[in-house]
């Protein structure tokens, strides 16, 4: 305590003030007239009136990042061939119908028959076959956005797509 009374009397005096018993006298020749205040001046860089802005992270993407970040497109073959080639790349060839489980077949980017029920996965991103119908596939795919958020499209493959386009049947 004595300690803390005696450096702060030394920095008091050091800067141009006496203390006299239980009084503080400032030397009047050290004190300083301050200045008028402007109030068309800009705050300096270094003045601490200045309004400081910091950034807060926290719950928000560095803008700076690039969306595909560690989304790197690794194409593995996979030991299943349906998996090997875009939704895109497989056309409809067949369908058996009538029966309690439908199956039907699609040919691959090498033009290699494969034979596909309900439930079955097919694609690179791993679509799965939702209903086999009397003329069409239809394939639900989930994938993600570049904001990450989960969304799922369907594709048809069309058994005859050359009759739907002009609307002529044999």
């Amino acid at each position: 305590m004595i300690g803390i009374a005696l450096l702060s009397a030394l920095i008091l005096v050091s800067q141009g003030t006496e203390i006299q018993g239980d009084e503080l006298i400032i030397n009047p020749s050290v004190q300083e007239k301050a200045p008028a205040a402007d109030t068309n001046t800009m705050p300096e860089v270094g003045d601490s009136k200045a309004f400081e802005y910091t950034y807060n992270p926290f719950g928000k993407r560095d803008p700076f990042e690039s969306f595909l970040k560690g989304k790197k497109e690794e194409r593995v073959i996979s030991d299943n061939p349906l998996l090997n080639y875009d939704l895109g790349k497989f056309s409809l060839a067949g369908i058996v119908w009538g029966m309690a489980n439908p199956r039907a077949i699609v040919l691959d980017g090498d033009r290699r028959g494969h034979i596909i029920r309900n439930g079955t996965r097919i694609g690179r991103n791993r679509g799965k076959v939702m209903r086999i119908l009397k003329d069409r596939v239809v394939v639900a795919e989930e994938y993600r956005d570049p904001l990450g958020k989960l969304s799922v499209s369907e594709h048809s493959m069309m058994l005859n797509p050359e009759e739907q386009k002009f609307g002529s049947k044999k």
